[in-house]
């Protein structure tokens, strides 16, 4: 296994972001450590041939990347230990996201709301702030209204793991859609590794313009999506809100999020006739919450 990594600069890192979310089952993944450190664009391989080609593919359409980057072969063991070390479990309330090799060693707290994840890069681990983000609203919308009533969609579910959340924690009715097919299979493996039967949450193949026809419309719908693609989807995902519900927002840039918020605002006044809303922000990045009264 090889592992590819270029340090770029900061203004890539959205057009990246961007152009790795067009990709299906992308080798590729962007990696920062913090305030005054350098990004990175990272990829794996089988071999020094297909980071090669990967590379020069990539730097056709980024022709402004460097010509070399630095490559460092993994043992097998190497690469499945490499996710071990940098994946720990997460938990916000009652809600735990949780290593799947941990399940033997990772003391569950009673009442608790648990998903097993495992390691891999075509699976969201929830390790995302914009995932955290979502699943940090659905939890403040279950602290005010019975969960068993509570209707559920995860717009773009990528593995899964909201959706999934959403039913640990006890929500009535639940669906996830996304347009990528091996979102939806990673997504129904998930379910069944996490013992979630089928009738508890509907996957379904189909993008934001489909989706919401599958579904319905439900009290919560989460969209962990890229800034322009939530714009553009504007009326789709506030059509999709039902009265006293929450539309939250997420994969959004914390230097987009007032744009973002008052593309949304407007919006929802021509269809709500009225909104109510807010944004947070953790590192980097951002969500935005549109509360329908």
């Amino acid at each position: 296994m090889i592992e590819l990594r270029c340090s770029i600069h900061e203004d890539y890192v959205q057009p990246l972001e961007d152009y790795f979310c067009e990709l299906t089952r992308s080798p590729w993944m962007l990696f920062h450590e913090g305030p005054g450190k350098p990004h990175y664009v990272m990829g794996y391989f089988e071999n020094q041939g297909e980071a090669d080609t990967a590379w020069d593919s990539l730097r056709k359409a980024f022709k402004k990347l460097p010509e070399s980057y630095e490559a460092t072969t993994l043992a097998e063991k190497d690469w499945k230990e490499a996710y071990k070390e940098h994946l720990k479990p997460w938990q916000q309330g009652k809600l735990h996201w949780v290593p799947a090799w941990m399940r033997q060693s990772y003391s569950v707290p009673a009442d608790s709301a648990v998903v097993w994840f495992d390691a891999g890069l075509a699976f969201g681990t929830g390790d995302h702030p914009t995932t955290r983000l979502c699943a940090i609203r659905l939890m403040d919308y279950l602290t005010q209204h019975s969960a068993e009533k509570v209707s559920v969609i995860d717009a773009g579910c990528g593995s899964g793991i909201l959706a999934l959340s959403a039913v640990k924690l006890g929500c009535g009715s639940v669906a996830g859609f996304d347009r990528d097919p091996e979102s939806v299979r990673v997504s129904i493996a998930n379910r069944e590794d996490n013992g979630i039967q089928a009738d508890k949450v509907h996957f379904y193949h189909a993008g934001l313009e489909e989706g919401f026809k599958l579904t319905g419309p439900a009290d919560v719908v989460l969209a962990n999506i890229i800034s322009d693609v939530l714009c553009i989807y504007a009326d789709d995902l506030i059509c999709a809100v039902n009265p006293g519900g929450v539309l939250a927002l997420s994969g959004i840039l914390a230097q987009e999020q007032s744009k973002v918020r008052a593309h949304f605002e407007t919006k929802c006044i021509a269809s709500w006739g009225e909104v109510k809303s807010d944004g947070r922000i953790m590192g980097e990045w951002s969500d935005v919450a549109l509360f329908r009264p």
